[in-house]
């Protein structure tokens, strides 16, 4: 369903067009069904050729049942507006009108008057009119339809919030209501202590076979069984609970309760955002730090956008002399941001202010070279923006670790923006990042949830 969107064809229900126009704009039908297939998408219709208000709005209320998450109306000629009106509004998700751009077809026409009749409507909708072998139409529908699918794969999703407010952070914190409006994502609250009950419960076989695994999949691990057992239990602890309580993505308070408590949630927090665990392939699932719910719907966007690995990190400082942003997290990080899993070490946590009972561990490694986009959301007088930038990450040497922080997973960017521009936008010491240009993607999905996209240049 990530990734399903909805299909009309349409004209005009005058019976005086030519039979040969009909059957032109029902067979592009098919067509265009190939194309958007090509895509990546799944795409559900209700016939080749729809044209009454009825038949419009029977399909927009069907589809819209079947779970779309975008709307395409194929505007072939001149159409009646309020019958696509009628399809968009029982649809309820963003729409693109494609107007056919085939000389003499009157698409653009059609598919003019269609946009207006959304405007009026208050229906969020784009207009492409292009071929279907131009390349950038191509790639402008797809970009469109992925913003979509990533905007309205928020609805109807649950965040699970353990523990309150971590160490003062007010970007961290929301208002339940508004997001429950905004971005349609329901916020459950529960106790971190539910999570550490079930996993002092998890038998000892259960997390040694989880264990041995990781000995065998990552390069080395250098805190002891205990600690490294303890810290596996938090991970199937999360791991069950969320399945229990079908959560979506999931936020934690940490610190700096839970050092003296039983121990962080590291493993938890890296292996969660993995695609890959002891028991095989699983779905990736967003895991906040520190509660910081603005995080959590930042990686849950990007997530679903790009269906890679999301990072939570923090802005720790500026290299002038290299140019380099240097980024890392107290704790933890999705392992997959390694080059290979045997890149990855075992190492010590080292926030050595908290008072540990048992000790900790932190995944450590540099994220592997590539493209990437950066994000964040946050509020400004009440107001939701989000900051969008682009970033090479760039490989350096382990050693380089002795000279910073060295038991911590990294990422080196280089900003492929203004660095003045980049620090004023900031309102947050968490950023996010993913793997890839979906800077144009970014930006049409706060446009869709009605927020304000902040693009450093």
């Amino acid at each position: 369903m990530a990734k399903t969107i909805g299909l009309i064809s349409t004209m005009s229900c005058d019976d005086t067009w030519p039979q040969e126009i009909v059957e032109r704009v029902s067979a592009t039908h098919g067509l265009l069904k190939g194309i958007l297939g090509d895509m990546g998408f799944e795409v559900l219709d209700e016939g080749n050729l729809l044209r009454s208000y009825k038949e419009m709005s029977a399909a927009g209320r069907i589809l819209r049942a079947r779970g779309i998450r975008a709307l395409v109306i194929y505007v072939g000629t001149w159409t009646y507006s309020n019958c696509a009106a009628a399809a968009a509004l029982e649809a309820g998700v963003p729409v693109i009108i494609w107007g056919d751009a085939t000389k003499d077809a009157l698409g653009l026409v059609g598919a003019a008057i269609t946009r207006g009749a959304m405007a009026e409507f208050g229906v969020y909708a784009n207009l492409v009119y292009g071929g279907f072998d131009d390349a950038d139409t191509l790639k402008e529908v797809k970009c469109l339809l992925n913003a979509s699918c990533a905007a309205i794969g928020l609805r109807g999703q649950v965040l699970g919030v353990g523990g309150g407010r971590s160490m003062g952070m007010i970007t961290a914190v929301v208002d339940p209501n508004e997001v429950r409006v905004k971005f349609g994502v329901e916020i459950d609250n529960f106790e971190q202590f539910d999570v550490i009950k079930r996993a002092e419960a998890v038998s000892e076989d259960r997390a040694r076979t989880f264990f041995t695994w990781m000995k065998s999949r990552y390069g080395s691990i250098v805190p002891k069984d205990e600690v490294m057992l303890r810290q596996i239990r938090m991970y199937l602890a999360t791991r069950d609970f969320c399945e229990e309580k079908g959560y979506d993505f999931v936020a934690m308070k940490c610190l700096p309760d839970l050092p003296s408590l039983y121990t962080t949630f590291c493993i938890a927090h890296a292996i969660c955002g993995d695609c890959q665990d002891a028991f095989g392939a699983k779905a990736r699932m967003v895991f906040s730090c520190e509660a910081d719910l603005n995080a959590a719907l930042t990686m849950q966007i990007m997530m679903l956008l790009t269906g890679g690995p999301v990072l939570f990190t923090d802005v720790i400082e500026y290299d002038f002399s290299d140019e380099l942003l240097y980024t890392c997290n107290c704790g933890s990080s999705p392992t997959d941001f390694a080059r290979s899993p045997k890149d990855v070490d075992w190492q010590i946590e080292g926030t050595h202010e908290f008072d540990w009972i048992s000790g900790g561990t932190c995944p450590q490694f540099i994220a592997r070279p590539g493209e990437a986009t950066i994000a964040r959301l946050y509020r400004e007088a009440g107001e939701y923006g989000m900051m969008i930038a682009s970033a090479e990450v760039v490989e350096r040497s382990k050693d380089t670790l002795k000279e910073f922080l060295w038991e911590r997973p990294h990422a080196f960017m280089k900003l492929k923006c203004d660095r003045g521009a980049f620090l004023k936008s900031l309102r947050s010491n968490h950023i996010h990042l993913a793997y890839g240009d979906w800077i144009a993607e970014m930006e049409e999905v706060c446009h869709i949830l009605g927020i304000t996209p902040v693009v450093v240049r």
